[in-house]
C-alpha cells in the first residue's frame, strides 16, 4: 500500500514505479504487484496458505491440496533502496482410486533490491534467485508439480526449486498532468538444473520483458485510484543438455484496477486480461515448430472486494474472484486438447492491529466451478476450500 504519512506526488511516482517491477520475479503467484513504500521501517511477514480441491466426473473422483508458509519483508537500506525477501517451506498431495502423489520441501529463496535515482523518476531493480529448493523430482512429484503449475490453478507455489537465477530491470516514470505513466524493461535468467530425476540438464530460455502502466487520482481521497498496467513477455528458446525443445510464446498481460473510498468502507475491483501465443515444440524433423494453436487459451479475471472499518484495531472486508481459462483450439480427440476452466470463489476477511508494530489477519474462501480437462478426459466439477493467515511484525 502506498505511504499516506506523506501524500505528495512524490510519494505516488515512487509506488507507480514500484508497482512496475515483474511480479512474477518477486512471488509465486500468482502475478501481483511489488510496490515500493520509502520512509517505512523494515518487516518481516509470514504467512500460512491452504488450499484443497475436489474434482469429480463421470469416471474421475480426485483430491489435490497445498499447504504453504511463506516467509518474506522488507529491510531499507538507504532512502531511496529497499531489499525484498521471499522464501516458503510448502507441500502439496493429490490422490485417487489409482494414485497417490505428494511433494514437501523448502522453496527457493529470492532476494531483490531496489533503487531510484533521477528525483524518483528512475528505478534500478536487480534480484537472483538462489536454489535453495528442490529438484531432480521423481516420475510422481513431478506430475503433481505440472498439475499444481497449470494455469487453471490458483495453488500459491507453482515450483519447488529451479536454478541460480538473476533478474534486472530499468524503469522511469512521470507526470502528466493527473496521469502518472511508466515503463521499462527487464530480463530474467537462469541457469541450468535438472528438474527430474533423469539426468537431463534443462535451461530455461531468457524471459524478456516490456512493461508499462498509467495511474490517475479519480476523487478528493487518497484511496480513489485508477491504474492501468500491460506487460509483454518474450521468451528464447529453453534448452535439454544443450539442444533446443521448447519455447514459450509470447505472452500479453493486461489490467485494470479501481479504488474507491466511501465513507468507512473502501472498495476496490480488478480485471486482467491474459493472451498467450503459439509455443514451438520439437517436430519429427527434430526442429522448433510452432504449434497449430496456442496450447494454452487466453485467460480473464475479475475480483472485487468490499471493505470496512470495524472498530479502531479491527478491519473486515467481503470480496469476489473469478478466473475464465478460454479453451486452446485443439479437437477433443487431440491430446493436447484442453477445453478451459471456470473459477469463482466468495469470501472475506479479518484483520487486527495489537500494537503499532503487529499486525494479523485471517481470510477464509469457497471456490467452485468446472474445467474441461486436457487428453481424452471428460469434464470436472470443482469445489474447493482456501484459508490464509498472516502475521505481520514492524521493526
Amino acid at each position: 500500500m502506498m505511504n499516506h504519512k506523506r501524500v505528495v506526488p512524490g510519494i505516488y511516482r515512487r509506488a507507480l514505479i514500484g508497482s512496475l517491477v515483474i511480479a512474477v520475479w518477486l512471488g509465486q503467484a500468482a502475478i501481483g504487484e511489488a510496490q515500493i513504500v520509502y520512509n517505512d521501517p523494515a518487516r518481516i511477514n509470514q504467512s500460512f496458505v491452504f488450499i484443497y480441491w475436489g474434482l469429480e466426473g463421470d469416471t474421475t473422483d480426485a483430491s489435490i491440496s497445498q499447504w504453504a508458509f511463506p516467509v518474506s519483508g522488507m529491510i531499507p537500506l538507504a532512502d531511496n533502496t529497499e531489499l525484498r525477501y521471499y522464501t516458503a517451506f510448502s507441500g502439496a498431495d493429490a490422490s485417487s482410486s489409482v494414485f497417490d502423489r505428494n511433494i514437501s520441501g523448502f522453496t527457493d529463496t529470492r532476494l531483490h533490491i531496489a533503487r531510484t535515482l533521477a528525483e524518483d523518476r528512475i528505478l534500478i531493480t536487480g534480484g537472483i534467485n538462489l536454489p535453495t529448493g528442490q529438484t531432480k523430482l521423481n516420475k510422481k512429484q513431478f506430475a503433481l508439480l505440472l498439475d499444481l503449475s497449470a494455469e487453471k490453478s490458483n495453488f500459491p507455489v507453482k515450483t519447488y526449486g529451479e536454478a541460480l537465477g538473476f533478474y534486472g530491470e530499468v524503469l522511469g516514470a512521470t507526470e502528466a498532468g493527473r496521469w502518472i505513466i511508466g515503463g521499462g524493461g527487464g530480463v530474467y535468467y537462469r541457469g541450468s538444473y535438472e528438474p527430474a530425476d533423469d539426468d537431463i540438464s534443462y535451461r530455461h530460455g531468457l524471459r524478456l520483458y516490456l512493461t508499462g502502466s498509467a495511474e490517475i487520482a479519480a476523487g478528493e481521497s487518497t484511496s480513489d485510484r485508477v491504474k492501468f498496467d500491460g506487460v509483454l513477455v518474450i521468451a528464447t528458446a529453453d534448452k535439454a543438455n544443450g539442444n533446443d525443445v521448447f519455447k514459450n510464446g509470447a505472452q500479453l498481460d493486461l489490467s485494470a484496477t479501481g479504488t474507491r473510498r466511501l465513507g468507512r468502507w473502501v472498495g476496490s475491483a480488478r480485471a486482467r486480461l491474459i493472451v498467450r501465443g503459439k509455443d514451438q515444440r520439437l517436430s519429427q524433423d527434430g526442429d522448433l515448430t510452432a504449434e497449430s494453436h496456442a496450447s494454452t487459451g487466453s485467460e480473464f479475471r475479475f475480483s472485487a472486494s468490499a471493505s470496512h472499518k470495524l472498530s479502531g484495531h479491527w478491519d473486515g472486508a467481503l470480496d469476489f474472484s473469478s478466473k475464465f481459462l478460454g479453451g486452446n483450439g485443439y479437437p477433443k480427440d487431440d491430446l493436447l486438447y484442453d477445453g478451459g476452466a471456470t473459477l469463482i470463489g466468495v469470501g472475506g476477511w479479518v484483520s487486527a492491529r495489537f500494537s503499532e508494530r503487529t499486525r494479523a489477519a485471517f481470510g477464509l474462501r469457497k471456490w467452485f466451478g468446472n474445467a474441461a480437462a486436457g487428453g481424452l478426459t471428460e469434464s470436472l466439477s470443482l469445489s474447493g476450500w482456501e484459508i490464509t493467515q498472516s502475521i505481520t511484525v514492524i521493526f
